[in-house]
């Protein structure tokens, strides 16, 4: 309004505080991360094409008899075969959670436990103060693409979580020393859920070697603390043989398992669809690659063993594509430390414009790849809440006909077959190698190439039903 008499009622726009305008971009470049780290675990899940069912079916079969089975308790060809069931409490907490509250309860589970897991890494990295909020967000997206190649309701999940707890009481421990109590604690638990639970051991002696390396001689009590951690792992039913897992889990193996590839080997049988492992594992290389190019880089006496975590996990992913997931995890911290230092490195010799430059082009490429993964999974409609269909008609077929054994099916079935048909019937064959003999495994094979060699299987078994 305007005039002789009239007042002005319109106030001049105002700029908001330079510490709310900080702040906000703050709490944006951490939310999103996680709103993509949210979206790439809506994925529909695989686990049931892989062990899902079995793990339910056992997890079950222990609770009745309170005990853990020592032989190959679902198949009728090798029934008596000894194994080491070094995931029964895994397998005894996804029936609990089945039971109780359905199937679908474990695709919330394993949100819990992912964005758990990854948030107290992403904590850890920011805490230091050592890496920007430019590079923590460019490098969380890169990691998270490579961590979600292992989103699925497996054992290993726990050991994400395991990881990240350990992660978490070793860099207090100059703070609380006590802590460093808790870490046994959780190794008797890690021991019985997952085979990863060597890479406590290893986290451990990776901040060993930072300890001696700062006050040259680690105390008795970090000494009792890594006897207690490798004393522990004796408790699990398969005693000596489930501590040593790691180390002989692949001796036995009659039949090649492709996550057990490495990259390298990988790629002669990757599939060529942007949205699969492939994209995950070409992420992996880079990401590695960058991190070996500047190991020098961070490399001093307090950061030996985030340094030296980075590339334990760098080095397992190259050796198998299921580990790949790891360095999404360990690889966070090191990667973000190292380009921010090196950002400000190059702030003395290159132009203030020349690096500006170079950091929107490295944010569109990241941004890029990230949407093009999502895109890739929403296009082929992957992007789901619930489980992928995989053999339901096929025991439903069978449980409805009454439909008798002995069965011959395929490796890559058996698995959902327990799920579907035990303990009515069980199953020729399923997709654990270390479960099997060589010789046995050797006999499949033939059996799927050499139709005379098949049929005298068939007499050998009295098999009745193939599926």
């Amino acid at each position: 309004m305007t005039g002789k008499n009239s007042s002005c009622y319109f106030v001049p726009s105002q700029q908001l505080p330079v510490w709310y305008s900080k702040k906000v971009k703050k709490i944006a470049l951490i939310i999103f991360p996680f709103l993509y780290l949210f979206l790439l675990l809506f994925q529909i899940d695989q686990s049931m094409l892989e062990d899902l069912g079995r793990h339910l079916k056992m997890g079950e079969a222990i609770l009745q008899c309170l005990c853990v089975p020592q032989t190959n308790l679902f198949s009728y060809t090798n029934t008596d075969f000894p194994v080491v069931n070094h995931e029964w409490l895994t397998q005894v907490v996804l029936f609990f959670f089945y039971k109780t509250f359905g199937l679908q309860s474990l695709l919330i589970l394993k949100m819990i436990l992912l964005t758990t897991a990854f948030g107290i890494v992403y904590f850890l990295a920011r805490s230091t103060q050592k890496s920007s909020w430019y590079w923590l967000t460019l490098v969380s997206f890169v990691c998270i693409i490579i961590f979600s190649s292992r989103f699925r309701v497996r054992p290993e999940m726990f050991s994400y979580l395991f990881l990240a707890l350990f992660l978490l009481i070793l860099s207090y421990y100059q703070r609380i020393k006590r802590l460093l109590f808790l870490l046994p604690l959780l190794m008797v638990l890690w021991v019985n859920m997952h085979i990863y639970f060597i890479l406590g051991i290893m986290l451990y002696c990776t901040f060993l070697l930072q300890e001696f390396l700062l006050i040259k001689k680690p105390t008795p009590f970090l000494l009792m603390i890594g006897g207690l951690l490798l004393i522990v792992t004796l408790i699990n039913p398969g005693f000596a043989a489930g501590a040593l897992l790691p180390l002989t889990f692949s001796t036995n193996y009659g039949l090649s398992v492709q996550e057990n590839m490495s990259i390298f080997e990988f790629g002669k049988y990757a599939p060529s669809f942007i949205y699969t492992l492939t994209l995950q594992v070409m992420t992996f290389e880079i990401a590695v690659g960058i991190f070996l190019l500047t190991l020098p880089i961070l490399f001093k006496k307090t950061t030996v063993a985030v340094v030296a975590n980075g590339l334990l996990s760098a080095l397992l992913g190259l050796r198998f594509v299921r580990s790949i997931s790891i360095f999404g995890l360990l690889g966070l911290q090191p990667l973000s430390e190292k380009l921010t230092l090196i950002e400000k490195t190059l702030r003395h010799t290159a132009g203030h414009h020349l690096l500006n430059t170079i950091k929107m082009l490295l944010m569109l490429i990241v941004l890029f790849v990230s949407y093009l993964y999502a895109d890739g999974l929403y296009k082929n409609n992957i992007l789901q809440f619930g489980f992928q269909p995989y053999a339901e008609d096929a025991t439903n077929f069978i449980n409805n006909n009454q439909l008798q054994g002995p069965i011959f099916n395929n490796y890559q079935i058996g698995n959902y077959l327990i799920y579907g048909l035990y303990p009515r019937e069980k199953i020729f064959i399923d997709a654990r190698p270390e479960m099997y003999p060589k010789d046995f495994l050797s006999e499949y094979e033939r059996m799927l190439v050499d139709q005379n060699f098949f049929d005298t299987q068939v007499k050998k078994y009295g098999i009745n039903l193939v599926v």
